[in-house]
């Protein structure tokens, strides 16, 4: 067994053991953290006791709200721009100008809507992707695999094609 046990001691602890070893590790790091040991905001000893005792500090609140706020726009940002991207390149791939024209107007209609978050097409990404859509899976799971594991891959597809 690896990893951390003490963050998954603490998953599956009682709320008021996870709240008094959170409390803890506040004190000590004088800092709150995240289930990854990150820094979220420093902290007080004040609010460290508050966190053992199981309140959440306002400013640990506020600044979690926040965060969660800023995630879901930069999620649905990459969301729209992978979409975009995405079908840009399948009208590339299908040598569909109506699909790509389509992805041009979306790109466009977001921009105009978005101008504080505007998406650029990012032509060598697309073309990556246009290049990507003409392998064949196994070719793409070699091509992404550890370098110590592609030969062996490629080999072993090579002999399952010979013997179709």
């Amino acid at each position: 067994m690896t990893g951390d046990i003490g963050n998954a001691a603490l998953t599956i602890a009682p709320k008021a053991a996870s709240n008094l070893a959170k409390g803890v590790d506040m004190l000590n790091a004088g800092a709150y953290r995240d289930a990854k040991g990150y820094n979220v905001i420093q902290t007080t000893p004040g609010e460290a006791f508050s966190k053992a005792l199981g309140f959440q500090p306002g400013s640990v609140a506020k600044i979690q709200e926040a965060n969660a706020i800023h995630q879901r726009e930069k999620n649905f940002y990459a969301i729209n721009a992978a979409e975009i991207r995405a079908k840009w390149a399948r009208g590339i791939f299908e040598k569909d100008p109506d699909m790509v024209a389509e992805a041009r107007d979306a790109l466009a209609d977001w921009n105009e809507k978005n101008p504080d978050q505007r998406i650029s097409p990012n032509m060598p990404a697309i073309m990556k992707k246009v290049r990507e859509m003409g392998k064949s899976k196994d070719q793409r799971i070699a091509d992404t695999a550890p370098k110590a594991m592609r030969a062996e891959m490629r080999r072993e597809n090579a002999q399952v094609r010979e013997g179709m």
